[in-house]
């Protein structure tokens, strides 16, 4: 059972600044010495870190949006990739609903099966050469 550190109402102002600079929610614990155990239990108890918690996710947000619109503006080097993968595992697929795959029970269905008798007549072997 987790005990969560007192909570001090000026955290919520000091957890969206910390966003603000593109922080996970671990990293603003580490930086205002609590736990993410401590996250969970502030914002279930107190509305206003609550608030402050998703406050911070669109900060957080914002900043990534920038430094990738600050990228494409200077004309530098940019992996596109590679940032919207890190995005899409940071914040993860916003505006879809994650995709589950599930196992195909049984095998499919045949629709249709055609079996093309042997017409008597010896195959044409293309002669060794550059392939076409």
């Amino acid at each position: 059972m987790h005990l969560p550190r007192p909570y001090d109402p000026g955290l919520a102002d000091r957890v969206v600044e910390l966003a603000r600079r593109g922080l996970t929610h671990a990293q603003i614990a580490v930086e205002i010495g609590a736990s993410l155990a401590d996250f969970d239990a502030w914002s279930a108890q107190h509305d206003e870190f609550a608030v402050a918690l998703a406050d911070a996710d669109t900060a957080a947000c914002a900043f990534w949006d920038d430094e990738a619109s600050a990228a494409l503006k200077t004309g530098k080097p940019f992996r596109a990739n590679l940032w919207a993968k890190f995005m899409a595992l940071r914040f993860g697929r916003q505006g879809h609903p994650p995709r589950r795959i599930e196992k195909i029970a049984a095998p499919p269905v045949v629709l249709a099966r055609v079996n093309i008798p042997d017409n008597g007549r010896k195959r044409r072997v293309r002669p060794p050469g550059p392939s076409r």
